[in-house]
């Protein structure tokens, strides 16, 4: 990729994307030449201090908002990242850290349906064009995008109240889907940002894979979790692999 000992973004883009990859391995198709398909190389300097979990909130909000600009319809982040209306999904993204020579770089990937009108087995799916009925630059489109993660990357903008406001559901009732075992322990603590320190019942709890959990979303913590509060006063936070948040 050319990459090494490389000191600046480096984006690069398809109009054919084959293969492409999702959330836990997932494909995520496109037809050619229709959407924004688009991977950013951000090098890690090595005095930098990465809060992988902070610029992750910072990016998808900078990737959400020029996106909202195209649209009237509201537009929404889903936990973990996807970008959706209330009801249907128009892009997605995915980071991940990794390292070419001795230099780091954090890798994230974008894919927006812009002109697309039509998937196969994906009743969830839309686009900017199906919302709007008209189609849309891509180039103008994608432009938007980069230019608004360029922003963020220099100024280092904490955007962690932006992200909280823009996450779908926000104070709403959600499903969680179990999808591993997971085992809660009565002196077990989450720290929720705007909530305080919560403790869970005096019992042990042991939620089993294919159970389904309800409650008032309430936040995505520092380390990346959804929080939810599933009794009056009661409050309890799960890792991306663990639950699926019901759409």
């Amino acid at each position: 990729m050319g990459l090494a000992n490389r000191s600046l973004p480096l984006a690069l883009y398809t109009d054919d994307q084959q293969n492409g990859r999702g959330q836990q391995g997932n494909d995520w198709n496109s037809d050619v030449g229709k959407n924004s398909t688009i991977t950013i190389a951000f090098p890690l300097m090595s005095s930098q201090n990465m809060d992988v979990v902070q610029w992750n909130k910072a990016l998808s909000v900078s990737i959400l908002a020029p996106i909202q600009k195209q649209v009237k319809e509201p537009l929404f982040l889903k936990w973990p990242n996807d970008i959706v209306t209330e009801s249907k999904k128009i892009g997605g993204l995915l980071m991940e850290i990794t390292q070419i020579g001795d230099q780091k770089f954090l890798l994230l990937g974008i894919g927006i349906n812009v002109n697309q009108l039509d998937w196969q087995n994906q009743p969830k799916a839309t686009s900017l064009a199906k919302i709007q009925g008209d189609a849309f630059d891509r180039d103008e489109v994608m432009d938007a995008v980069v230019f608004s993660l360029d922003d963020i990357w220099k100024n280092r903008k904490d955007l962690q109240a932006e992200y909280r406001k823009s996450l779908w559901k926000m104070g709403e009732q959600v499903i969680l889907e179990i999808q591993s075992e997971v085992r809660r322990a009565a002196s077990e603590a989450s720290s929720l940002i705007g909530v305080g320190d919560r403790t869970n019942s005096a019992t042990d709890r042991i939620f089993s894979v294919g159970e389904q959990v309800q409650g008032l979303l309430m936040d995505v913590d520092q380390l990346g979790r959804i929080v939810i509060e599933y009794g009056e006063g009661e409050f309890l936070a799960f890792h991306h692999g663990q639950v699926r948040l019901q759409f």
